[in-house]
């Protein structure tokens, strides 16, 4: 199969919607819808006592409330890791010390282009008079601060059901039994 064609069906302030136009060994087309997406990170923020700090959002996508790591949109040609930093300040004002990569890898290539880095990073808290990036004026977040054990066990009682979530918690355990 090989791509003949696109076209751009919808494009919005974070992602576009483009028909593409493929052609099959037999040479026959076919069209299929692609979210078009830049490239995003997610990160673990873990603190000097251990604490995986996760935050509580609304996804209007899924119709609820959804327990996560913090995760963004990569700015322009902004290296990930001062996306990692920025987004951690953003979303649950934390100051990141050091982070490191534990993956990267296409989100959903079934019908996203979107391409993530998966870090964890030792963070601590910023006081409030200190900070200087909140949250977007669409995102409304409760951060929640809790042990791996704790965070295993809410994956197990699926109380976390985020997929990247899932990994970076797996990642972070792994570390720890090395």
């Amino acid at each position: 199969m090989k791509i003949i064609g696109e076209r751009s069906l919808l494009t919005t302030r974070i992602f576009g919607v483009s028909e593409i136009i493929l052609e099959k060994k037999d040479g026959t087309a076919v069209k299929h819808a692609v979210v078009r997406f830049v490239k995003t990170i997610s990160v673990l923020p873990v603190t000097a006592d251990g604490q995986i700090v996760l935050e509580r959002q609304f996804r209007s996508a899924v119709g609820g409330w959804v327990v996560e790591t913090p995760a963004g949109k990569i700015d322009g040609d902004e290296d990930p890791y001062e996306t990692v930093s920025r987004e951690v300040e953003e979303e649950i004002g934390y100051r990141v010390h050091e982070a490191h990569l534990v993956g990267e890898g296409w989100v959903s290539c079934g019908y996203t282009d979107e391409y993530m880095y998966y870090f964890i990073a030792r963070v601590e808290a910023i006081p409030p008079t200190a900070r200087h990036r909140f949250p977007d004026h669409d995102e409304e977040i409760e951060t929640i601060a809790v042990t791996l054990e704790e965070a295993l066990a809410m994956i197990e009682r699926r109380e976390i059901t985020d997929a990247k979530t899932i990994l970076l918690v797996f990642a972070y355990a792994r570390e720890q039994n090395r």
